[in-house]
């Protein structure tokens, strides 16, 4: 790994843009408008000390690990224009929220005292947060960008099974990109499950949709101390719990379960 110029104080500053840039949007006067950002606002808290987290047990060296939890901390920064603007976190339908994070932080004067090369993992990294796959072939990029992508995904689910509610629905619908509750789900999605991926936002058309997208995420999850937190905290067997037990629902949920055991059987192997 190169040599990071990140340092405590400009994390500080950071820290302080954070909660300077985002106060302001979570006191509007409209409830919905405001219960909605300081959703995203702890969400992206709780992301920067996870990906802190996931650093530290990787071993990384503590530049790495304030640099892994800067970015936790500014890759939902989009979030706040994107929902003031249009009510909706749904990218299809609104804006590339990763793309206005960027537009937002550049913008920011104590980023430019990060050297160059730090500026641009940190761009590229939160340019593909929501993307359906990591695309560079920077190492740096890429192992940030799983840190990223595995902190986010674990607080997601933990965000998401917080909000369901005893009838399948989640408490806050833009949540689940508000779409319909209606009992069945998609043949595109089964199909893209059974293949062992992560699903498109493009082929959700419910909210049970959208549970199964949740669940076929853990096909993206890279790293041990991942896969632990989702183990303890049983985070795919409580959204599932909320599905209809098709038989096809149940095969792709055996298929996941199947999955996360491999993943564990692998680690072990790895320390043999």
């Amino acid at each position: 790994m190169e040599t990071f110029t990140m340092t405590e104080q400009i994390l500080e500053k950071g820290k302080q843009f954070f909660e300077d840039y985002t106060k302001k949007l979570t006191k509007s006067k409209d409830f919905y408008i405001s219960d909605n950002l300081q959703l995203k606002k702890d969400h992206s808290l709780r992301v920067a000390k996870l990906s802190a987290y996931i650093a530290e047990k990787l071993n990384l060296d503590e530049q790495e690990c304030q640099l892994a939890e800067f970015i936790g901390l500014m890759h939902d920064l989009g979030r706040f224009p994107q929902f003031e603007k249009y009510q909706s976190f749904d990218d299809l339908k609104t804006e590339d929220h990763a793309a206005l994070s960027v537009g937002v932080l550049k913008d920011a004067d104590f980023f430019r005292e990060l050297s160059e090369s730090e500026q641009q993992i940190i761009i590229q990294t939160i340019e593909m947060h929501n993307k359906i796959a990591i695309t560079s072939k920077d190492k740096p990029v890429i192992l940030f960008s799983q840190i990223l992508r595995d902190a986010d995904k674990l607080d997601l689910w933990e965000l998401a099974v917080s909000y369901l509610k005893r009838d399948g629905s989640f408490g806050l619908p833009s949540i689940s990109y508000n779409l319909p509750k209606t009992p069945g789900v998609s043949e595109a999605v089964i199909k893209g499950m059974l293949l062992a991926k992560p699903i498109s936002k493009k082929d959700l058309q419910s909210v049970n949709d959208f549970k199964l997208f949740l669940m076929a995420m853990v096909y993206d999850l890279n790293f041990k101390a991942s896969f632990l937190v989702l183990n303890h905290k049983q985070l795919i067997t409580k959204i599932y719990d909320t599905l209809p037990k098709r038989d096809d629902v149940i095969n792709v949920y055996r298929q996941i379960r199947l999955f996360i055991e491999n993943k564990f059987v692998e680690q072990r192997g790895n320390r043999e």
